[in-house]
């Protein structure tokens, strides 16, 4: 279903086209009562929610009658965000064409063109569009446009190159898309000792990047660094980077592989005691106290936590399985855990990058 911004834009362009239909095309005799009919068939898909079969209308109007630019360029962008690319694409590169273009409208229309093609997933016409603008426009805006469409090109050292101008150009803050950058370069990385310096250059860039943490105790013990990597799952730890119970797990099994897990469980403990708002140290307890065979103590800690913070969904989930209550559980089962802090997006489970407005380490449990 569109969302509310994109339907006040839609009614926006209808407003603006009656406006365009009462003052200047109805005095086209001509076009009158065939522009006529496109409008109140449009208005008619319109009020009926059928976004898709409205713009088709309302762009037989302007098509027929394209002596005002801006809103024939407008109706493509429109066509943008409804998903339909190719036609989004044909409005604007149709409009460059235009002999009666202003300077201001074909900067507008090249922009549009990047954003067209950066959507459909046609990276290389993207750039080459962003080529075209930036011949006439420093706006520091492009260059986070080229790290946008390179980095979903893989390829990320030239990302993080563009990230970086834009940050200096924008004085705006992107270091944690610097270090991101950084660290899925290290991903592809096959020597050991290349991929761990790049992840602590990334974590120097941002520390607190949750990913390059988790990627940098994975290399330290891939290289036999057990010391390192201990110190550096105790500073995700500390640093409140945990994100979900599999996290805790997997730190876990660290300790149990080169450490003594008792160190390991007085550590979440301890981090429950001092009253941490992260849900996930008291999830992990609760399951801590269920295997040592004491639901009590598992329920008691659960309790605590909502007393103390709010009821997040994964204690709420865990707290219905311990008590066995099936309303419970089938009241929680399927609700989402995660809801990105950006745009409001709930998800089961934990994503690096938010899907809907690719956020970066944005999701926090709900």
């Amino acid at each position: 279903m569109p969302d509310n911004n994109f339907l006040f834009a839609i009614l926006l362009i209808a407003v603006l086209l009656l406006l365009y239909y009462i003052f200047v095309i109805r005095r086209k005799d001509d076009m009158d009562e065939l522009s006529g009919k496109h409008f109140l068939k449009g208005f008619g898909f319109l009020a009926e929610n059928n976004i898709a079969k409205a713009l088709n209308e309302f762009s037989s109007v302007i098509i027929e009658n394209n002596d005002n630019l801006e809103i024939y360029a407008s109706l493509g962008s429109l066509f943008r965000k409804n998903g339909d690319y190719a036609k989004a694409v044909h409005i604007h590169e149709s409009t460059l064409s235009n002999s009666k273009l202003t300077k201001s409208l074909r900067k507008y229309v090249l922009f549009e063109l990047v954003k067209d093609y950066k959507a459909w997933g046609q990276f290389d016409n993207a750039k080459y569009y962003l080529e075209e603008l930036i011949k006439t426009d420093k706006s520091p805006i492009l260059a986070k446009f080229f790290a946008e469409i390179y980095f979903m090109q893989e390829n990320y050292a030239e990302a993080e190159k563009f990230f970086h101008k834009y940050e200096k150009n924008s004085g705006k803050d992107y270091s944690d898309w610097r270090a991101y950058c950084i660290v899925k370069t290290a991903q592809k990385e096959e020597n050991v000792k290349q991929k761990t310096k790049l992840l602590e250059k990334a974590l120097k860039i941002h520390p607190s990047l949750r990913i390059g943490q988790m990627e940098l105790i994975d290399s330290y013990f891939e290289a036999g660094h057990t010391e390192k990597g201990l110190s550096a799952v105790n500073e995700f730890i500390e640093k409140d980077m945990t994100s979900s119970y599999e996290d805790l797990v997997k730190m876990r099994g660290y300790y149990y592989d080169y450490s003594d897990v008792k160190s390991f469980d007085e550590l979440i403990m301890k981090k429950v005691s001092s009253k941490s708002e992260n849900p996930f140290y008291t999830v992990f307890l609760s399951d801590y106290f269920i295997k040592k065979d004491d639901p009590e103590k598992a329920r008691e800690v659960i309790r605590d936590f909502v007393e103390e913070h709010k009821p997040y969904k994964a204690i709420l989930k865990r707290y219905s399985r311990i008590k066995l209550d099936k309303v419970l559980i089938n009241t929680f089962i399927n609700e989402p855990e995660y809801i990105c802090e950006k745009c409001r997006t709930s998800y089961n489970d934990y994503y690096t990058v938010c899907a809907n407005c690719k956020s970066l380490e944005t999701i926090n449990p709900l």
